[in-house]
């Protein structure tokens, strides 16, 4: 198959276009994205411009909550890339509709799985070190070594748990081993020896969710948000967590319900919870985790689809897809990522 003539965007996330015409500098590449004050994801009117100028896209890479308003109208459409990780918001709004005639693909990239790593250091060590009560004794003027702040532990003391082994999760193993973390991971299924992570010291599945919270210091939510991971950590379930356990959610916020987190704080399940992402985004004002002391909220940034990022999975399915060759990292819709 010959390389494209037009390639087509529908994105807001900034220097796309520049970075994919710089890689592609023989193919025509066209933006339809609004700019300016209109809002693609809220306007119909804008919708029904974009369906105009995507009539003849074959190819198309798309911001996933912005396909959803174009997937049944776009009749030679034969391969749509997405922009995000995460795929529940497509999913959702297809559940109850035909699924599209053509290959719809996720952002699976290297990079995106290195942030999303470095977030879980990063918060680590700052609560390990009590990083945010240094901060607040310098704009005090306080001079403080109590508590965690003097004497505190190595990530190789920690025995860190993760929940969901794709490609982050690998990932976030594999940087904290580089600290001699201890690492166990939590799948749907056991794996076969010869498909064991080298970077997870012990694998726990299925009905051994209890087991594995009881060894770890650090709960760790990779996950997907699917039918089969939704609450999974909701009602009393992290009861059963080691004492001193910190929650960090870089998954998708509802594998716990925000009314279960806090409970989970109160009783003492638990002894903090790292937040990134939420059951509703962006996170109400009223929502008592914004004040609760034992809660750190980040705006759903742990891990965010860069240009380069995104442009170098493009591009790998790209070549493949001129090729003739079946692109890469295709939406199971019945699983649900």
């Amino acid at each position: 198959m010959a390389a494209l003539q037009r390639v087509y965007i529908y994105s807001t996330i900034p220097r796309l276009l520049t970075t994919v015409q710089d890689k592609l500098p023989g193919v025509e590449v066209i933006d339809v994205t609004p700019r300016g004050n209109q809002k693609p994801y809220r306007s119909q009117k804008v919708c029904e411009e974009i369906i105009e100028a995507l009539k003849d896209a074959e190819v198309l890479l798309v911001d996933n909550n912005l396909l959803t308003q174009v997937a049944h109208s776009l009749p030679k459409l034969k391969w749509a890339q997405g922009t995000w990780a995460g795929v529940e918001t497509l999913v959702e709004a297809l559940r109850d509709k035909p699924k599209p005639s053509f290959a719809v693909t996720r952002l699976v990239d290297e990079a995106f799985s290195q942030l999303m790593a470095e977030y879980v250091i990063g918060w680590i060590i700052a609560h390990e070190r009590g990083l945010l009560q240094v901060w607040e004794g310098q704009v005090k003027s306080v001079w403080s070594q109590r508590g965690n702040i003097g004497y505190y532990r190595s990530i190789q003391d920690l025995t860190v748990g993760i929940m969901g082994m794709g490609n982050m999760g690998k990932e976030v193993a594999r940087t904290l081993k580089t600290f001699r973390a201890v690492v166990n991971a939590y799948v749907r299924t056991r794996p076969s020896e010869e498909k064991k992570y080298e970077h997870v010291d012990k694998y726990w599945h299925g009905g051994e969710l209890s087991a594995f919270l009881r060894e770890c210091d650090y709960i760790v939510n990779v996950m997907p948000s699917t039918p089969a991971t939704r609450e999974m950590l909701g009602g009393e379930v992290l009861k059963d967590a080691k004492e001193g356990a910190v929650f960090i959610n870089i998954g998708r916020g509802d594998v716990i319900s925000e009314k279960d987190i806090i409970n989970s704080l109160d009783v003492g399940w638990i002894s903090a919870a790292i937040l990134d992402v939420f059951d509703k985004e962006p996170l109400p004002t009223e929502s008592p985790l914004w004040k609760h002391p034992k809660v750190f909220i980040t705006p759903h940034v742990a891990g965010v689809s860069r240009p380069e990022d995104v442009v170098r999975t493009f591009l790998f399915n790209y070549k493949r897809y001129i090729q003739g060759l079946p692109v890469m990292y295709m939406i199971d819709w019945d699983v649900g990522y």
